[in-house]
């Protein structure tokens, strides 16, 4: 062996990767240092064996297959490890290539394994890391969506808080008047609650407030706007109405509504004073509808109540 040849033995037997050559009879003519360590099988008993005997798992049609083409063609394989598993039989993860050499004539099959199980590691590592920021995220959305429902939605009833009515109304208030479109606004109050309260306790009480939101989103349109106002007062909100007819019909409905509420063997009766404004060119802001609906719904509840009344007849 001259020392050119001693020399390139020695890298291929030191080189980080499996080597393996094969003759024209598939029978093994080198099998490194690293090749040992990878199928712990001595590179003594290795050469020349026949390849299939010393790696069953390439005994196989397509690898016998791959093997003839490197030599008859000079046709280069790879393999994957994600492919391919198990093929020498172990815990590792091993891409293969196969191509072919010649020297003096003589054509051999060169066949390269390649350990890649650290980088399946990370990869595993990497999926896993990615699926537990993937379940962070969708915790922190899901506490996100707590915390606005908490910010800007009645914790008893489920309707719209104050917070968020006004941030709806406002950005409807500006587009009504650019717009021209009419805004109406109703003002609920719960007749005799506090006589309610003090017959059938505070329990019962938000009962009949959980009652009452059901009722308004029941009766409403879709798009209109309801909200808790606060203790026993609800607003709606109702856009793109023609004139206080259109509020009215709405009115109406709640007015006319099932408001009977079970509490044992007694019927609680549950009756509603709604004020109804409208935002014209004339009024100033969301605060003046409200107060001009405020001011409706007492002259509803002066009336006796369970009924509703029109600022522009105030």
């Amino acid at each position: 062996m001259t020392s050119v040849n001693r020399i390139l033995y020695s890298i291929l037997d030191n080189i980080d990767e499996g080597i393996v050559i094969l003759d024209e009879d598939s029978e093994i003519l080198l099998w490194n240092s690293h090749m040992e360590c990878l199928t712990h099988i001595n590179g003594k008993q290795a050469i020349n064996s026949c390849i299939y005997e010393v790696i069953p798992g390439l005994n196989k049609g397509y690898f016998k297959e791959t093997i003839n083409c490197a030599l008859n063609d000079g046709r280069k394989m790879f393999f994957s490890a994600a492919m391919h598993k198990d093929l020498l039989n172990n815990n590792k993860n091993l891409n293969l290539k196969v191509s072919r050499i010649e020297k003096d004539n003589l054509k051999f099959v060169l066949m390269e394994f390649i350990d890649v199980t650290n980088l399946f590691l990370r990869i595993d590592q990497l999926k896993k890391y990615v699926n537990e920021l993937y379940i962070l995220n969708k915790e922190l959305k899901e506490k996100e969506r707590t915390i606005n429902k908490l910010a800007y939605y009645d914790g008893l009833t489920g309707v719209a808080n104050r917070v968020l009515f006004y941030k709806i109304a406002d950005k409807f208030c500006i587009n009504s008047k650019r717009s021209g479109s009419l805004l109406g606004l109703m003002f609920i109050d719960v007749d005799k609650f506090k006589c309610i309260n003090d017959t059938y306790g505070h329990i019962k009480g938000d009962d009949v407030l959980v009652h009452v939101a059901k009722i308004l989103k029941k009766s409403t349109r879709k798009g209109d706007i309801v909200a808790r106002f606060g203790g026993d007062e609800f607003l709606i909100l109702l856009p793109f109405v023609k004139n206080y007819h259109d509020c009215e019909i709405v009115a109406s409905r709640i007015t006319n509504s099932n408001k009977v509420l079970l509490c044992g063997s007694d019927e609680i009766k549950i009756s509603l004073s709604i004020g109804i404004s409208i935002l014209s060119n004339d009024s100033n802001d969301m605060d003046e509808l409200v107060l001009q609906a405020d001011r409706a719904m007492y002259k509803a509840k002066s009336q006796g109540g369970n009924g509703y009344y029109s600022f522009v007849e105030c």
